[in-house]
C-alpha cells in the first residue's frame, strides 16, 4: 500500500511541477503581451493627442474613418492616466486600453425629470419630521430664545396656512 501511495505521490509531484512550469510560462507571456499592449496603446494615444492639437475643432471627424469617437476618448483617457503612472496600470487604464472588457454595459438612464413634489406630500413629510423631533425633546423643555427662533422659522408656514 505504501508503494502505491509513493507512486501516486511521485506522479502527483511531477504533474504539479509540469503544471507549475506551464503556468509560469503562460503568466510570463501574458505579462509581456499586456505590457506590449499598454505600450502600443500609449504610443497610439500620444499620436492621437498630437492630432488633437492640430485638429482641435474636429478630432472625431478627422479620426472617423479609423475609429469610433468613444475609442478616441478611451485612448485619451488612458493616456492621461498612463502618463501619470506608466509602471502601475490600474483596472480603469486596462479597460480604457481595451485590455480588459468593461464588466458592466452602460445603463440606460431615464432622463425624464420627476415631477416636483406636491404641496400636500411636502407638508406631510415636514410635519412627520417635525413631530419626531418634538417627541424627542418637547417644546416645554425649550428655552425662551429657542421658542422665539422656532416662531420666526415657522412664520411663513403660518402665513401660508392663513392665506388658504
Amino acid at each position: 500500500m505504501k508503494e502505491q501511495l509513493s507512486q501516486i505521490d511521485q506522479v502527483l509531484h511531477q504533474g504539479i511541477a509540469e503544471a507549475h512550469a506551464r503556468a509560469k510560462t503562460a503568466v510570463s507571456k501574458a505579462r509581456q503581451s499586456m505590457s506590449e499592449a499598454l505600450t502600443e496603446s500609449a504610443r497610439c494615444a500620444a499620436i492621437i493627442e498630437k492630432a488633437g492639437q492640430i485638429h482641435k475643432q474636429d478630432l472625431f471627424g478627422f479620426m472617423s474613418d479609423i475609429m469610433h469617437p468613444q475609442e478616441v476618448k478611451d485612448y485619451l483617457s488612458f493616456y492621461d492616466a498612463y502618463q501619470k503612472r506608466p509602471d502601475l496600470p490600474d483596472k480603469r487604464q486596462l479597460q480604457k486600453a481595451h485590455v480588459l472588457d468593461q464588466q458592466e454595459m452602460p445603463i440606460m438612464v431615464n432622463v425624464t425629470p420627476k415631477p416636483p413634489p406636491s404641496v400636500i406630500s411636502t407638508a406631510s413629510t415636514f410635519i412627520g419630521k417635525l413631530n419626531k423631533v418634538i417627541e424627542r425633546r418637547p417644546a416645554e423643555e425649550w428655552q425662551q430664545g429657542e421658542r422665539e427662533q422656532v416662531k420666526d422659522v415657522l412664520q411663513p408656514v403660518v402665513d401660508f396656512y392663513n392665506s388658504l
